[in-house]
């Protein structure tokens, strides 16, 4: 609902009223919740709201659908466009210069029936109207104008409600309430507002002041029961509700939120003995249907410790923090909060949270519980990165034991899996690499793609001579982040160390060291020959013709490498015969070029693309 026209002042500016009108009230448009469309048509925000509301209802595509009739997206009820979320904005961003030629229209005061001559812009007329000094000049409050002029404040208020414009419709109805503080309807009325602004305890207290005011007035007991429900005191809610019951006998709208109210505390009863029993997931699932019914900070917060118990720290944080915005000295959410900064093993920020808690509440056994255990477990982990850092490794594996063992972390947690990772990199450089896989193992587990438990399982697989699981295992973490550049890099190391296990011993082929000379290798190769050739087993069987043919040519392989400087350093980094050939060709080619050349790759040599 807009400004009513009627109450705009005749002017020469007539056509810029026109362009300022809103096309689905048929009003001016509010001046302070004003929508701009894509295609530069102006409303009502409430009204825009309801329109697309309306045009977007499931019930409404679906009753198309079902009538053979594509389902269209909303359109403006002006030009048809097609309008996404995103395709609606404020006046007063889109076009500051249209918002303020729409502030400076001329109007009457909307109440100018019950006496007030006011005439100024129309960006003025809140200000006019909870102001008692230039409203009536102070008359609204005289006993024979106050009960006229204050249901005209509540209805401008209502105005303002429907246009959900809430602190500008709680203003104008506590001028009514000044002016005649008599009424019922005018406290019931504020209370509404006071709902939908999140201020559930201004709600109940205007709602006890229309009860005792009006003992039978039924929405008053409706909206005290859900601000009692938004406080978390569902037991209150529940005897409000019985009281009203008796004042009221027969009221089916009183009947059905007491039905509601009695779920919603059944929910959270229910929700809490699954989390004692720490059936998370149960908890999490009741939680989020009392959510449905109530974002009270009890349920709210019930799924939060749900969701920490699971492991998953980020929606808990989230949800705690909407608590916390919602009612800054909630002691509950700032234990939970607390908790799951600690659990994603920020210290710092947890330990101040719980502080924080136990100052608003020094005897909260939760807050003092998680507090105790927290301050052990964040010590502990320091000990341990302390101690890795100054290489004592023994050390550290007990401190992030200690770390486990304090926390009584979910398995799932990122705590865990950063205690667990930790102490398998200590186990690793201990050489205890059954321990490091086993951590590994179980770090990967509480977190899926925690990268450095994969990075240390890894080496502690080629360690064991283990590559070619090494490279599986790193082929898993590349399938979940396949940008990663330290996953890649760790990945072609295990990729060539694969390579390196399959190639064919040339110095066992011929029989040498891997320091002899090269006269030694070519004498030892004459000898081999001379057991090999396929001249001397003309006479055997076949497998004996095959396997000396076999051989012979891997002396040949063996000698091609070891003969030549650059071959044989580069086998003896690790390379096999492809990627040897394929240096040595790299190089001839640079040589070619002018590049110089000629360098085997040193220890650098795993980073080709051949590893």
């Amino acid at each position: 609902m807009g400004f009513p026209l009627a109450d705009v002042l005749a002017s020469e500016d007539s056509g810029v009223v026109e362009e300022f009108q809103c096309k689905i009230c048929q009003d001016l448009v509010e001046y302070t919740k004003c929508s701009h469309t894509i295609c530069a048509h102006v409303f009502c925000a409430g009204c825009l709201h309801d329109w697309l509301a309306r045009c977007g209802d499931q019930d409404v595509q679906n009753d198309a659908a079902a009538h053979g009739v594509n389902p269209n997206p909303p359109r403006c009820p002006t030009c048809n466009t097609p309008l996404a979320s995103d395709d609606v904005s404020t006046l007063k961003d889109a076009s500051p210069l249209a918002w303020r030629l729409l502030g400076r229209v001329r109007v009457r005061c909307p109440l100018h029936a019950s006496g007030c001559a006011w005439r100024g812009d129309l960006s003025e007329v809140s200000s006019h109207l909870t102001n008692s000094g230039t409203h009536l000049a102070g008359r609204d409050y005289a006993p024979e104008s106050g009960k006229a002029n204050a249901e005209a404040l509540k209805d401008q208020g209502n105005a303002k409600f429907q246009a959900r414009q809430y602190q500008e419709a709680i203003q104008l109805y506590s001028k009514a309430i000044s002016a005649a503080p008599g009424v019922a309807s005018y406290y019931g009325n504020r209370a509404a507002a006071w709902l939908h602004c999140g201020a559930a305890k201004e709600c109940a207290d205007d709602c006890r002041r229309a009860i005792a005011l009006d003992p039978g007035y039924v929405k008053g007991y409706l909206r005290l029961a859900k601000a009692l429900c938004e406080q978390s005191d569902v037991a209150a809610a529940e005897e409000s509700l019985r009281v009203a019951s008796l004042k009221c006998p027969g009221k089916k709208e009183l009947e059905e939120e007491h039905a509601r109210v009695r779920a919603l505390a059944g929910y959270l009863a229910s929700g809490a003995d699954a989390l004692a029993r720490e059936e998370y997931a149960l908890a999490l699932e009741i939680y989020a249907a009392a959510m449905g019914a109530t974002q009270c900070a009890a349920a709210t917060l019930g799924a939060a410790r749900a969701e920490t118990g699971l492991g998953r720290c980020d929606r808990a944080l989230r949800l705690s923090l909407q608590v916390i915005r919602a009612e800054p000295s909630n002691v509950h959410a700032y234990a939970v909060r607390g908790h799951a900064l600690c659990l994603k093993t920020d210290f710092d920020q947890g330990m101040k949270h719980l502080k924080e808690s136990l100052r608003l509440d020094p005897d909260h056994r939760e807050a003092q519980s998680l507090h105790r255990r927290m301050k052990r477990a964040g010590a502990a982990l320091d000990r341990g990165r302390q101690a890795a850092a100054k290489r004592d490794f023994t050390t550290a594996v007990e401190s992030f034991t200690d770390a486990l063992a304090a926390a009584d972390a979910p398995v799932s947690s990122p705590l865990t899996a950063a205690s667990l990772a930790e102490r398998a990199n200590a186990h690793l450089r201990l050489k205890a690499y059954d321990d490091a896989l086993r951590d590994c193992g179980a770090a990967i587990e509480s977190q899926e793609d925690y990268k450095p438990a994969y990075y240390t399982m890894s080496t502690a697989l080629l360690n064991t001579g283990r590559p070619t699981e090494a490279k599986e295992v790193l082929e898993k973490l590349l399938e979940m982040d396949p940008a990663d550049e330290t996953t890649r890099r760790h990945h072609e190391k295990a990729a060539f160390e694969v390579k390196k296990a399959a190639r064919p011993d040339y110095y066992a082929i011929l029989g040498v060291s891997s320091v002899a000379s090269v006269p030694e290798i070519k004498q030892a190769y004459k000898q081999r020959c001379m057991e090999w050739h396929p001249d001397r087993h003309a006479s055997g069987t076949e497998e004996e013709r095959a396997a000396a043919e076999k051989n012979f040519k891997s002396l040949g392989e063996a000698l091609e490498i070891m003969d030549d400087q650059m071959k044989r350093q580069l086998y003896d980094e690790g390379y096999d015969k492809e990627a040897i050939n394929e240096r040595v060709e790299a190089a001839k080619r640079a040589a070619h070029r002018g590049g110089g050349g000629g360098g085997c790759g040193g220890g650098g040599g795993c980073g080709s693309g051949h590893c």
